[in-house]
């Protein structure tokens, strides 16, 4: 495993400076051109997740008031309780967590953390990108940037419920804050890639559910 571990870096590392030597050794553009890509191929899968996901959601809140209404019935007798609330998952064919989609994003891990060690390995070696002066040392304005695409995308994509949209959308992006304000520029290109992505998984998974 950690041949094929190495291997698959390696790949993506040499993919990574083989685009830059197709922009004039710009290395920003490189990794911006291979994570595009890498996303790309992973589109189908992620958006029939996401649609997977969208639909569980949305059974989820449909019967959410009955859900509660047996919690409250029910308070004093745990195990009426979960047998009652299991009738109502079997009834509707859903699990209280969307399995395939878990699995289905497990699966692509292994990729998507390939390019992020490729990534690392690569931003050592420097060098300017549009405004930023070298992609490896932490650049403020592409991190609000960043931060910003993914709060964009997580405030189109599905929601657990009404109240827990604006909790949905600040804690992914504080999160995104803290990780980037202190990494390489060339990380935040990788993320901010990841996040257009997800922006375009968003609407498309909104126009074709609601």
């Amino acid at each position: 495993m950690t041949v094929l571990w190495d291997q698959a870096v390696d790949v993506l590392r040499e993919s990574i400076l083989a685009y830059a030597y197709v922009f004039n050794g710009n290395l920003g553009a490189g990794i911006l051109t291979v994570t595009f890509l890498a996303r790309l191929a992973l589109m189908p899968v992620t958006l029939r997740l996401a649609w997977i996901t969208a639909a569980h959601q949305r059974v989820m809140l449909k019967i959410q008031p009955e859900l509660d209404a047996i919690k409250t019935r029910y308070a004093n007798d745990a195990r009426r309780m979960n047998e009652e609330i299991q009738k109502v998952f079997s009834r509707e064919s859903i699990s209280p967590v969307p399995l395939v989609g878990c699995l289905g994003a497990l699966a692509q891990a292994p990729v998507l953390s390939a390019l992020y060690s490729a990534v690392s390995q690569v931003v050592v070696l420097g060098g300017r990108f549009a405004w930023i002066r070298d992609i490896s040392q932490p650049n403020v304005i592409l991190t609000i940037i960043v931060a910003g695409i993914g709060a964009l995308g997580t405030s189109i994509g599905p929601q657990p419920s009404a109240e827990n949209r604006t909790l949905m959308m600040l804690l992914p992006t504080i999160i995104t804050m803290i990780v980037l304000w202190k990494m390489a520029a060339g990380v935040a290109l990788y993320w901010g890639m990841s996040n257009v992505f997800g922006v375009a998984q968003g609407a498309l998974v909104k126009r074709y559910t609601d």
